[in-house]
């Protein structure tokens, strides 16, 4: 046992019990936020840096009278006594607490306090062995038997708490937990008793992996659970309650210790890179492969009670901060089960069970919640994790032909970009479109620039509406008496220049526009014929120009962007060249680093030898830096001190290698399309004329078949002879006797250095009577064997040209054997004939 102490123990780094501040709470909760007074959008939160494009979901400042200040300091008030009235419009203020009854807190005897406070300064002390640490918690635990309530809303001995569930064995942590489950409500929205909570449950998911306690773990999650649903409301509009059961819906549903904080509210720049990029649908919610082993049974007993038991309350819970934390968690955890989801999305929009609105709900009344700051970030993760039904029906009948309306809303705004990058189809995109394309202008104007990047992004991943979208943002920014070369200047300071738009300068020292940057960004990975206005923009910048543009953390990926676009090497090169006498500089930066490193890959070998000797010149100082070491030896900055004209022919050799490659695989790209037209025209010409033949009916099947892997996948593609639309024929008999074809077997005669269908035609022997329309599916080809084997021949995983060019390149040099190697058809004899077959017609691995 722990021997005690003379003298009560007070843990270091706490605030007196008299301090003025103690309302203030832990930090690691987020409880309060400055008011930012350039982004007053949705409630004082944070937006995009000159811009709307992000923000963050901060949990407010929560007010608190004097007399509640008071009744903490005496420690003789709940925590979070002043539960928010449902019935209020705005609940996440503070109500007073004089109209709520008031749960006193019973104070700690001195002797436990004594206690706890030298099991606190013994732990402090460093003096505690690992063997003994458990023990030495077990006992301490056994202590509060019957006074956890009390023990952990305490102020100080909360904290000692803390550290004995975070060092027990899971024997106790359970039975601390069960012991206490009748009263988890009341330690969860306390102040100091919701970090208890949340350390216990963290503790738990610690030991989810050990066999032997997940029966115990769950039996105490289960008991738990049964009473939390009970007070499911005062918890979800708690401010610290909030946090606990959210907690506990992940640590339920398996979510790893490591994203946990990912589903308590994500960061902006994280949500505004989601958004942006290629997503498919439903992306917004997790990989469920990422969950670890969870409680299915109780993780679903959890979600349906809650929702449940709240329908009455569903209007005022929505536009609940707290609350609206606790929904929008647990529809990102619901992704994949499509049942689930669907329910908790038809209770929180009041449909009933076919999805539509209940009696009394409008769609005024819908879009009335898009201007409240809480329930509009609940829509948004509504419309990203929603099924396809779902969404269809809420774009349909509450967002179609209100698009732009509610696009020009503080907190609307948000929820259009999330709808915009959730579209699931082609035709969603037209619709947004259709709506939105022609307001683009006043949008930027406005200052709404994520609804724009957002249209531009979808219409990039759906290849519909890219020129005219990019078309009409170079227009956007330019005037008919400007020349091209001020679009993308325009567009990295968007929110000036629409501020100071006939006198505008280039601004030094301000930061560029995160949301201008990002939609350049997206607009250099569109095809090289939709963007030349904004390379011949960018190539005429001046020198000091794309200096600044490099040092800028946004500005750095519009060059990075631009060098991996599909601009000619000597457009790269004349912005490279621009950058010469500044690249050691930039690589002290580390955001700048990745931009040198694009310059050297895209450079040829005269600018990368100007690269190298600038690093080589502050190579002491740069290897000091976290990035530096590895840029160091990305580029072989030593190599080239060592041995400069070794360093030189190394390169010009990965050079010369990377251009052989790519001529080939061109002009392979080029062939094949080549073929696939031609075959397209004639196939279209013959079916005018005359049915298709047996075989050049399977051959359609395969390149234009439901199963084909891409749109642009053609019979050259699968080495098959894609020019050679009619295939010879030879045979003895006459060629009408459909019946006797269905017993026939075709042999293809061919050499080893023969591909399976050659461009001279396929040519076969019947050994009886053949006909030219017969049951395709049933025969066989045999090849210089006796075994049966399908059409199309397996012939195993096979790497794409990418990987063959990434493999290349950790080699120091290539012979020429290699390199033919590479790009050799692949003959009849490379095909091994104990590979397992795969019925006809049946899509192959690529």
């Amino acid at each position: 046992m722990v021997c005690i102490g003379s003298k009560p123990f007070r843990r270091k780094g706490l605030k007196s019990v008299d301090s003025a501040d103690m309302d203030e709470g832990e930090s690691s909760y987020k409880r309060s936020k400055k008011n930012d007074k350039n982004n007053k959008s949705r409630g004082g939160q944070l937006c995009a840096t000159g811009g709307d494009g992000s923000y963050k979901q901060a949990e407010g400042k929560k007010t608190k009278s004097k007399r509640s200040r008071k009744q903490n300091l005496n420690a003789e008030g709940n925590g979070d006594s002043k539960k928010p009235s449902i019935k209020s419009q705005k609940p996440a203020k503070s109500v007073d607490p004089s109209k709520e009854p008031t749960k006193l807190r019973k104070k700690v005897d001195p002797e436990t306090a004594k206690y706890f406070a030298e099991i606190a300064k013994l732990f402090e002390s460093n003096e505690v062995d690992l063997e003994d640490r458990p023990s030495i918690c077990a006992n301490a635990l056994e202590e509060t038997r019957g006074r956890e309530v009390e023990l952990a809303t305490d102020m100080i001995i909360s904290h000692t708490l803390q550290t004995l569930l975070e060092g027990c064995d899971v024997e106790q942590l359970c039975g601390f937990l069960q012991n206490c489950a009748e009263e988890f409500p009341s330690i969860a929205v306390d102040k100091f008793g919701s970090h208890v909570a949340e350390t216990a449950l963290k503790s738990l998911a610690v030991h989810l992996q050990d066999d032997e306690s997940y029966s115990m773990i769950e039996d105490t999650l289960n008991k738990i659970g049964k009473v939390v649903v009970h007070e499911a409301v005062s918890v979800m509009c708690s401010q610290y309650g909030s946090h606990v059961l959210r907690s506990l819906l992940c640590l339920c549903k398996g979510v790893p210790l490591s994203t946990l904080e990912e589903f308590h509210g994500k960061k902006p720049h994280a949500l505004l890179a989601e958004r942006l990029r290629n997503r498919s649908q439903q992306s917004s919610g997790h990989d469920p492969n990422i969950f670890q082993r969870g409680f299915t049974g109780i993780f679903k007993f959890l979600v349906r009670e809650m929702l449940d038991r709240t329908k009455d309350e569903i209007t005022s819970l929505r536009v609940n901060n707290y609350s609206s934390f606790v929904l929008q968690a647990t529809l990102k955890l619901l992704v994949g089960d499509e049942q689930e989801l669907l329910h908790a999305v038809q209770v929180l929009l009041s449909c009933d069970d076919e999805g539509k609105f209940i009696e009394g709900v409008t769609k005024q009344d819908i879009l009335a919640l898009l201007e409240d700051t809480a329930s509009s970030h609940l829509f948004e993760v509504i419309v990203e994790v929603a099924p396809e039904v779902m969404y269809n029906r809420l774009l349909n009948e509450v967002f179609k032909k209100s698009l732009f309306e509610i696009s020009s809303q503080q907190c609307g705004n948000f929820v259009v970009q999330a709808l915009v990058s959730s579209a699931r189809t082609k035709d969603h995109v037209d619709l947004f479109w259709e709506e939105l394309g022609p307001k683009l202008q006043t949008l930027l104007e406005i200052g709404k620039s994520g609804v724009v990047a957002s249209v531009l992004a979808a219409c990039r991943r759906f290849q519909t509406h890219v020129h005219e979208c990019c078309q009409t943002l170079s227009a956007a920014v330019s005037s008919e008496s400007e020349s091209t070369s001020c679009i993308v200047p325009h567009i990295l300071f968007l929110e000036s220049y629409f501020r100071q738009k006939s006198h505008w300068m280039w601004p030094k020292g301000e930061r560029m526009h995160t949301m201008g940057c990002l939609m350049l960004q997206t607009v250099f990975g569109c095809s090289n014929q939709v963007i030349q206005p904004y390379i011949i923009s960018i190539t005429s910048m001046e020198t000091d120009h794309i200096f600044e543009t490099a040092k800028d953390s946004g500005g750095n990926h519009v060059l990075e962007a631009f060098l991996c676009s599909e601009a000619s090497a000597k457009q790269k090169y004349e912005v490279i060249a621009k950058l010469q006498g500044h690249f050691g500089e930039l690589s002290m930066y580390p955001s700048s680093s990745f931009t040198v490193e694009k310059c050297f890959s895209a450079s040829n070998v005269p600018l990368k030898e100007s690269i190298a000797a600038e690093l080589l010149a502050v190579q002491a100082d740069l290897s000091k830096t976290k990035h530096g070491p590895y840029l160091l030896k990305k580029l072989d900055i030593d190599g080239f001190a060592r041995q400069p004209e070794q360093w030189k022919r190394s390169q010009k050799s990965k050079e010369s290698v990377y251009r052989e490659f790519q001529a080939a695989f061109e002009s392979k790209a080029k062939e094949q399309t080549e073929t696939s037209s031609k075959a397209a025209k004639r196939q279209r010409k013959h079916e005018k004329s005359e049915p298709l033949g047996v075989l050049d009916t399977a051959i359609s099947t395969l390149s234009l078949g439901p199963e084909t892997p891409e749109p642009g996948l053609t019979t050259a593609n699968m080495g098959l002879p894609g020019n050679k639309g009619r295939l010879k024929r030879k045979s003895k008999a006459h060629p009408t006797d459909a019946k006797d074809f269905s017993n026939k077997k075709f042999i293809g005669n061919f050499t080893n250095n023969t591909p399976f269908l050659s461009k001279g035609g396929l040519k076969r022997k019947f050994d009886g009577q053949a006909t030219a329309a017969a049951d395709f599916s049933s025969k066989n080809f045999t090849r210089n064997s006796t075994n049966n084997t399908p059409f199309l021949r397996n012939s195993g995983k096979r790497n794409s040209p990418a990987t063959e060019l990434a493999n290349m390149a950790g080699k120091p040099k290539l012979s020429s054997f290699e390199v033919n190697k590479l790009f050799k058809s692949p003959s009849n004899d490379s095909r091994k004939s104990g590979f397992e077959s795969k019925p006809f017609l049946k899509k192959q691995k690529r």
